[in-house]
C-alpha cells in the first residue's frame, strides 16, 4: 500500500513559555518535528511525508529540512486550528494518490517507527488504527469541584499518534466535517467515527508522550539519553 505520513506541527507553542514554537526546540540535537520526520523517513513503508507548519515559522522549517538534505518533505501551510491544519495537509496529500495516511503530531517524537508496520496490517476499509495508552490513573467526573462520578478506568485509554486511515477515508471525514462547520475536533479518529467507520487500538510500546511543557522535554530527554539516541 502506498502510505503517506503527514505530520502536524501547525501550532506556535505559547502554553511552552519559549521564543521559539516547541517544535523547533532541541532534543538531543535535532529539532523536535526534525526527530518526528525522521521516525517516518527511515521507514521502507513511508513513500512520502507531508510536513504542517505554522504559516508564521514555515520559512524557517524549510530551510532546516533543507540544510539536513531533506528536501523532499513538502511543508505547507497550518491552519487555524489542528482540524484545518490536517485538512490542508490532506488537500497536499491528494497529489501524490497514497492509500494509506498515517497522522501525527511532530511533538511525539519518540514514536516507535517498528510499530508503522504493525499498524499497516491492521488497517482497512471502515476501520481506522490509533495508537493508544491503556489508563492506569483514576479518572474522576467533577462539578464545582466535587466528584460526582469515577468512570471504570480499565475500559479508558489515551489517544495518541499516529492515526492511521484509508486516505480516501479520512479525507472524506474532513472534507463533510467542513461542510457542516464542524470545526473543533481535537483528533481525526473523532472525525472518522463520526462519518466514516470504527476506530482500532493498537498499544504504545514506546513513551510515546507529547512534549507540552519543559518537563516533557526533559524527560524525552532522559529517556534518549537511556537509549544512546
Amino acid at each position: 500500500m502506498r502510505t503517506a505520513a503527514l505530520i502536524v506541527a501547525g501550532g506556535e507553542g505559547k502554553r511552552f513559555g519559549s521564543p521559539l514554537p516547541k517544535q523547533f526546540l532541541k532534543l538531543a540535537g535535532k529539532e523536535i518535528f526534525i526527530r518526528s520526520v525522521e521516525i517516518f523517513r527511515h521507514s521502507a513503508s513511508i513513500s512520502k511525508i507531508v510536513l504542517v507548519m505554522h504559516p508564521n515559522w514555515l520559512e524557517k522549517a524549510v530551510k532546516i529540512l533543507s540544510d539536513l538534505g531533506l528536501k523532499d518533505v513538502e511543508v505547507v501551510p497550518g491552519g487555524s486550528n489542528r482540524q484545518r491544519s490536517v485538512y490542508n495537509g490532506l488537500v497536499a496529500l491528494r497529489k501524490y494518490n497514497p492509500e494509506v495516511v498515517m497522522i501525527h503530531d511532530a511533538a511525539r517524537p519518540l514514536f516507535d517507527k517498528g510499530q508503522i508496520v504493525e499498524i499497516l496490517g491492521l488497517i482497512k476499509r471502515g476501520t481506522g488504527v490509533v495508537v493508544a495508552e491503556k489508563l492506569v490513573d483514576t479518572l474522576y467526573f467533577v462539578e464545582n469541584n466535587y466528584v460526582i462520578d469515577i468512570p471504570d478506568r480499565t475500559k479508558l485509554w489515551k489517544a495518541q499518534t499516529p492515526q492511521c486511515f484509508i486516505f480516501e477515508e479520512i479525507l472524506e471525514a474532513h472534507t463533510r466535517a467542513k461542510e457542516d462547520s464542524l470545526n473543533n475536533a481535537t483528533d481525526d479518529a473523532s472525525l472518522y467515527m463520526k462519518y466514516v467507520g470504527r476506530i482500532k487500538l493498537i498499544d504504545s510500546n514506546s513513551p510515546n508522550f507529547k512534549i507540552t511543557s519543559p518537563s516533557d522535554l526533559h524527560l524525552a530527554e532522559c529517556y534518549l539519553k537511556s537509549v544512546n539516541q
